[in-house]
């Protein structure tokens, strides 16, 4: 199995046929080349990643998110500068009864200071001064679950321990308490403490496994009961499992948040996109 440490942080809200009035939004991140950083710690299927959930989402499937309710920012776009002016202008047009997607696909890394998300133009060395901290995203969100009312975040948060000799062990925990935000959240991380998010070729001719397992799961895989939707629950299920056995049980993701297990998250009766098989 090819594997390379893959950080990413997902925060996806999938909630067009859950009988919720409002919009669809979606804010999407894949960071694959990092400025700073040598290229062999680059990363290699964030950006693909990326752009391929955008199109689930933009799909009658995934909930026909027009191009005006989507930002896509991948590589040398996804600055510190660019993601927080995206918190500050795109996301605050969702209203209370909107649905907020955020996918952030990076590294991830902490120091005694705390946990970050590495964007292009991160520093290792400098991760206070140049990352996007989590617990600044951690207030971005709950600003979304006060103002859009519904988001479902999606976290992969792997050890990228091989920059800068750096500790990672925090990074789950920083992420994990999101799910404490108030406000309706389904939160899936990718990984356990202290384990790697796998990416390679193997996985849909080039993904994440976490995103190719929930690429999969919303197209319909994840529908066990066969009543024509993938609901929370059943994602939940089948990417904790999937995921499992896809990386042969070395990576386990975790799910955390409060939204209704038979909230719906995709219907299958509508056209969806092409994945490979």
């Amino acid at each position: 199995m090819t594997a390379k440490p893959l950080a990413a942080l997902l925060l996806f809200a999938s909630l067009s046929y859950a009988q919720v009035p409002g919009k669809t939004w979606a804010l999407v991140v894949g960071v694959s080349k990092f400025q700073k950083l040598p290229s062999e710690l680059w990363l290699q299927y964030p950006e693909i990643d990326a752009k391929t959930f955008a199109a689930f989402v933009q799909s009658p499937r995934g909930g026909s998110v027009p191009n005006d309710q989507l930002l896509v920012i991948t590589n040398e776009q996804a600055t510190v500068a660019n993601l927080r002016n995206a918190f500050k202008t795109f996301l605050t047009k969702p209203g209370k009864d909107d649905t907020v997607f955020i996918l952030f696909a990076s590294h991830g890394l902490a120091d005694n200071r705390g946990a970050y998300i590495l964007t292009y133009d991160s520093d290792a060395q400098n991760l206070a001064d140049t990352a996007l901290p989590m617990s600044e995203l951690h207030s971005l969100v709950e600003d979304e679950l006060t103002r859009a009312g519904h988001v479902i975040f999606l976290a992969d948060v792997c050890h990228a321990s091989a920059i800068a000799g750096q500790k990672t062990d925090s990074i789950s925990g920083a992420v994990a308490e999101l799910g404490e935000s108030p406000g309706e959240m389904l939160g899936l991380m990718a990984a356990r403490p202290k384990e790697v998010s796998f990416e390679g070729p193997e996985f849909g001719g080039g993904h994440g496994a976490f995103t190719w397992s929930v690429l999969r799961g919303l197209s319909g895989e994840a529908d066990t009961d066969k009543k024509g939707f993938v609901t929370a629950g059943e994602l939940i299920d089948f990417v904790t499992n999937d995921v499992s056995k896809l990386t042969k049980n070395k990576q386990h993701p975790r799910d955390f948040g409060n939204m209704e297990n038979s909230t719906k998250l995709s219907d299958l009766s509508k056209p969806g996109i092409q994945l490979p098989k």
